[in-house]
């Protein structure tokens, strides 16, 4: 009798706890948070990052921020393929969060952090193959018509050249149409990324036995790495430390070398240093 009473009267309360309305239970649990999407702008610069084909790109930067990605616990997007200047002025809008391959300049570090990652991006001053003139000094630039990349930072050694020469000097918005220009003579010569340049040629079946490279040395003596960058203005400027760690973890274990792939002494770049008219 004792027990059936009991019953009695706990059968309403059960029926009660059952007909709360699941919202409230559910207002309990912890919220369950999703890791955050940061967008990364990019152009197309053949060896490093390219849009062959798709709207994914491939080459060994993107690699390398796909597992920085992984190892710092974010999502990562693509912009489409867009130019360096939009890139920057987006960048400088807090538009997008990421880029690479990015050379140091005070005015840069206003906008962006700058990571480094990489060892300096080498430099040529690439020619028609039919010109028979032996560049190797400086001083025989001053009777050029030369190319430079708009909005790429050269070496500072090359940076110096191009503000001293700068009435000989034309600005290009890529390599592409800075080839394009040289084939048909508008310039005499392209100062440009050697390994990038190298590929845009060999990418092109007319430019082949085309172009050489003069043996003139860009490189430099003043160290001058590549950084990723992350917009100050970025919703997320916050995982700059998380992302500065991880990079130095990967620099660290050799997981940039190895994803990188420091492209010395290539065939196909030997073979445009060898070429004769």
């Amino acid at each position: 009798m004792i027990k059936s009473a009991v019953l009695r009267h706990l059968w309403p309360l059960a029926a009660w706890l059952y007909l709360l309305p699941q919202p409230a239970v559910a207002e309990i649990q912890p919220p369950v948070i999703a890791p955050p999407t940061l967008v990364w702008c990019l152009d197309h610069f053949p060896h490093f990052h390219e849009y062959d084909s798709g709207d994914t790109p491939t080459g060994p930067s993107v690699e390398l921020i796909q597992e920085l990605a992984r190892r710092a616990g974010f999502q990562l997007s693509f912009t489409p393929r867009t130019n360096l200047a939009r890139c920057l002025k987006l960048m400088e809008q807090g538009e997008v969060d990421l880029m690479t391959n990015l050379r140091y300049s005070d005015e840069r570090n206003q906008f962006m952090y700058l990571l480094p990652y990489s060892n300096n991006v080498a430099e040529s001053l690439f020619l028609r193959i039919a010109d028979n003139r032996l560049i190797d000094s400086k001083a025989q630039l001053r009777s050029l018509t030369l190319a430079t990349l708009r909005h790429y930072l050269y070496n500072p050694a090359t940076m110096a050249l191009i503000a001293e020469e700068s009435r000989h000097i034309a600005q290009v918005d890529s390599i592409e149409v800075a080839l394009e220009m040289l084939l048909r003579k508008r310039i005499d010569g392209l100062v440009a990324p050697t390994i990038s340049t190298t590929e845009a040629i060999n990418a092109v079946s007319s430019y082949q036995q085309r172009f050489k490279i003069a043996p003139l040395d860009f490189s430099g003596n003043t160290p001058n790495n590549i950084h990723l960058a992350i917009a100050r203005n970025s919703p997320h400027a916050a995982l700059q430390p998380l992302l500065q760690h991880h990079l130095q973890t990967m620099i660290d274990d050799g997981t940039v070398e190895r994803l990188i792939r420091n492209p010395e002494n290539r065939p196909d770049v030997n073979e445009l240093k060898l070429q004769q008219p």
